[in-house]
């Protein structure tokens, strides 16, 4: 027997049912409506296993069923009855047999567990706010309940979704709600092209428009297999690997990202090129091809994380290919594109010729591990001459991390994505000097931030960059939450490893008290002093 439910009857019932049996948290909680469950039908029977024990069993199918403040409940007809199985799209229930027939109610905790902050430094509290006030206003649904996370304001118009913002955003929401980033892995693997090429971004709506620049982006691949590792490892959740979208899992997906990288190798070194004049990356107002140094770092930290899961999964053999092609890559990384005369890596290299400029991206070989140790300190000195404050030929005085230094020619300096403060870069810069306790972090952790603060209005925040001469760098952009998840995970040490596992470190800063962070089905507090 299928059943549909009368959403308008539903809903009366719910907030009558709430109000009188209160099985959850006081009406004073803060509530999430990405979730509210959404049934979508119903299908039940009566079942005898021997002729006097019948039971009803119900199949309720929907969405959001699940999430980080547990299991979901059911009531039919007043009674509430067994729930057997259930996962984020799909209950079964046992009631008795009389029931059979009678509209389910599906009823969620739907409580807003907002993390909070608290220290003896006010620009981190507020920056920690803003953080997960943005995360919070980024978060979309669907009609069928789906959510999904934008990367802002500015990027909404088709609507549509990017992997590498949806990556750093993720971060900040694993921490919330960690369910909202199952949902975008499910929705961005719909991306990944059949061959494994992945573009930039994806219309939310599967037959919204698409654009020309979005195509084949080198970083977007990596980003995805680094999002559904992180998911893992901060979750505990690895049936993630086995949903199917279209005709492949998302591990199959993964893979396939990584055979459509290697075949960009088309010189052997174990290195992809990007084509000429490309375009294909985060920075997609600037052309940089070959071998650059930026999407080589993700292509090394997408083949470690492929290690780390297949390992945790049991696949054993695929975990040896990527461990080893992983040691030939990071070992080329630093052949190729290392300048040690200087101190710092090229920022591309193409038919033998390489591009000597700083890159506040090249604090990702710290953070991930690619550069070598020994060199480690003088990468992260190195940096500091994209500092406003160091550097005396970056013009305006003292207000930030620029990008790139020095400028590039192909576009007017200090606006957009040449000589300007990306948050999320800063995020980068921060979690590698907070790793490893290796210079000032707080510089780019907070400059930019201080720099907005005063030249915007009390109600805006987070800005995608920062510029003392371009003033358009938007508003609550998601990715902009990265410093403030680099110091979490880097400067607290709340950055589970793929067994769960995590050391807490003195905090870098004072007193500093956070608590609801979600980590492994567990919501926690830390409190933490010098």
């Amino acid at each position: 027997m299928n059943i549909f439910y009368n959403q308008s009857v539903l809903k009366q019932f719910l907030i009558l049912l709430f109000f009188i049996v209160l099985p959850f948290p006081a009406l004073a909680a803060e509530e999430a409506e990405f979730l509210s469950p959404k049934i979508s039908g119903v299908n039940s029977s009566v079942v005898c296993p021997t002729e006097d024990n019948c039971q009803a069993v119900f199949l309720i199918k929907g969405k959001n069923f699940l999430n980080s403040n547990g299991k979901p409940l059911v009531n039919i007809a007043d009674e509430w009855v067994e729930v057997v199985r259930a996962s984020d799209t799909q209950i079964v229930a046992l009631a008795s047999p009389e029931l059979v027939g009678k509209v389910p109610i599906v009823i969620v905790d739907k409580t807003l567990h907002r993390p909070t902050m608290s220290s003896t430094d006010g620009v981190l509290v507020k920056m920690f706010d803003e953080s997960v006030d943005v995360a919070l206003e980024v978060i979309g649904q669907t009609s069928d309940g789906s959510r999904y996370i934008t990367a802002g304001p500015r990027y909404t118009d088709p609507l549509r979704v990017y992997y590498r913002d949806s990556y750093w955003t993720s971060g900040m929401i694993l921490m919330i709600e960690p369910a909202v980033v199952r949902d975008q892995i499910l929705l961005l693997a719909r991306g990944v092209e059949k061959d494994g090429s992945t573009p930039s971004a994806i219309p939310v709506d599967p037959n919204g428009a698409t654009m020309p620049l979005w195509k084949d982006h080198y970083d977007s691949g990596p980003y995805f297999i680094m999002m559904v590792y992180d998911y893992v490892r901060w979750t505990g959740d690895t049936s993630i690997l086995d949903e199917h979208v279209g005709d492949r899992t998302i591990l199959a997906a993964m893979e396939d990202v990584l055979s459509h990288l290697e075949t960009r190798d088309t010189n052997r070194n174990f290195l992809p090129e990007k084509p000429a004049n490309s375009f294909q990356d985060w920075l997609d107002n600037v052309p940089r091809g070959g071998e650059v140094l930026y999407d080589e770092v993700l292509y090394y930290r997408a083949l470690r994380n492929m290690t780390e899961l297949a390992e945790f999964v049991g696949k054993t053999a695929h975990a040896t290919v990527f461990h080893r092609h992983s040691l030939l890559v990071r070992y080329q990384i630093n052949n190729t594109l290392w300048n040690d005369a200087k101190g710092y890596y090229y920022e591309r290299c193409e038919n033998g010729k390489c591009e000597d400029r700083l890159t506040n991206e090249m604090s990702l070989a710290v953070l991930y591990d690619v550069v070598w140790p020994e060199n480690r300190e003088r990468l992260l000195k190195s940096l500091e001459q994209l500092e406003t404050r160091y550097n005396s030929s970056l013009m305006y005085g003292d207000w930030g991390v620029v990008n790139i230094y020095p400028a590039y020619t192909s576009t007017k300096a200090y606006f957009y994505q040449n000589m300007t403060d990306w948050p999320f870069l800063d995020g980068m810069n921060v979690g590698a000097r907070l790793r490893y306790g290796i210079g000032d972090w707080y510089y780019p952790m907070t400059s930019w931030w201080k720099f907005f603060d005063i030249h915007s209005d009390e109600i805006e925040k987070l800005p995608e960059f920062v510029s003392p001469i371009d003033f358009s760098g938007g508003r609550s952009q998601a990715w902009s939450v990265n410093p403030i998840v680099s110091f979490v995970r880097y400067g607290l040490g709340v950055d589970p490893a793929i067994d769960g596992t995590y050391t807490i470190k003195p905090s870098p800063i004072g007193q500093v008290d956070i608590k609801n962070l979600s980590v492994r089905g567990h919501r926690i507090s830390v409190k933490l002093s010098s």
